[in-house]
Protein backbone atom coordinates (compact mmCIF):
# COMPACT_ATOMS: atom_id res chain seq x y z
CA UNK A 1 0.00 0.00 0.00
CA UNK A 2 1.48 3.68 -0.62
CA UNK A 3 2.12 6.20 2.14
CA UNK A 4 0.44 9.27 1.96
CA UNK A 5 1.40 12.59 4.24
CA UNK A 6 -0.74 16.10 3.72
CA UNK A 7 0.79 19.34 4.38
CA UNK A 8 -2.37 19.93 6.42
CA UNK A 9 -1.52 17.29 8.94
CA UNK A 10 1.73 18.95 9.56
CA UNK A 11 -0.04 22.14 10.32
CA UNK A 12 0.18 23.91 7.50
CA UNK A 13 -2.83 26.09 5.30
CA UNK A 14 -1.82 23.76 2.20
CA UNK A 15 -3.95 21.13 0.21
CA UNK A 16 -0.70 19.40 -1.05
CA UNK A 17 -0.30 16.04 -0.51
CA UNK A 18 2.80 13.43 -0.79
CA UNK A 19 2.58 10.19 -2.23
CA UNK A 20 4.97 7.82 -2.54
CA UNK A 21 5.75 3.65 -2.70
CA UNK A 22 7.28 3.76 1.07
CA UNK A 23 7.19 5.86 3.90
CA UNK A 24 10.88 7.46 2.74
CA UNK A 25 9.71 8.45 -0.95
CA UNK A 26 6.72 10.22 0.83
CA UNK A 27 8.66 12.39 2.78
CA UNK A 28 11.25 13.44 0.46
CA UNK A 29 8.40 14.70 -1.63
CA UNK A 30 6.89 16.67 0.89
CA UNK A 31 10.52 17.88 2.45
CA UNK A 32 11.04 18.94 -1.46
CA UNK A 33 7.78 20.72 -1.37
CA UNK A 34 8.22 22.36 2.08
CA UNK A 35 11.59 23.97 0.76
CA UNK A 36 9.88 25.27 -2.55
CA UNK A 37 6.69 26.30 -1.75
CA UNK A 38 7.10 27.33 2.09
CA UNK A 39 10.70 28.10 2.12
CA UNK A 40 11.94 25.63 4.94
CA UNK A 41 15.61 25.67 4.69
CA UNK A 42 16.06 23.03 7.32
CA UNK A 43 13.62 20.49 8.67
CA UNK A 44 14.13 19.85 12.38
CA UNK A 45 14.46 16.40 13.57
CA UNK A 46 11.21 16.83 15.73
CA UNK A 47 9.55 17.78 12.74
CA UNK A 48 11.00 14.84 10.95
CA UNK A 49 9.52 12.85 13.72
CA UNK A 50 6.29 14.17 13.54
CA UNK A 51 5.86 14.02 9.52
CA UNK A 52 6.48 10.25 9.67
CA UNK A 53 3.74 10.21 12.42
CA UNK A 54 1.30 11.81 10.21
CA UNK A 55 2.29 9.40 7.53
CA UNK A 56 -1.22 7.02 6.64
CA UNK A 57 -1.55 4.08 4.70
CA UNK A 58 -3.30 5.41 1.44
CA UNK A 59 -4.31 4.69 -2.20
CA UNK A 60 -2.97 7.57 -4.38
CA UNK A 61 -4.82 9.47 -6.96
CA UNK A 62 -2.48 10.09 -9.97
CA UNK A 63 -2.25 13.68 -10.74
CA UNK A 64 -4.62 14.50 -13.02
CA UNK A 65 -6.90 11.56 -12.17
CA UNK A 66 -8.09 8.45 -13.85
CA UNK A 67 -8.79 7.86 -17.43
CA UNK A 68 -12.53 6.49 -18.08
CA UNK A 69 -11.68 3.03 -19.19
CA UNK A 70 -7.80 3.32 -18.64
CA UNK A 71 -7.76 1.90 -14.95
CA UNK A 72 -7.34 -2.19 -14.03
CA UNK A 73 -11.15 -2.69 -13.67
CA UNK A 74 -12.15 -1.75 -17.60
Amino acid sequence: MEKLLRCRDMGLDCDFEACGETAEEALKTAADHAQAIHGLKNISEKDRMRARESIQDAFCVPKGGYRPGGGIFS
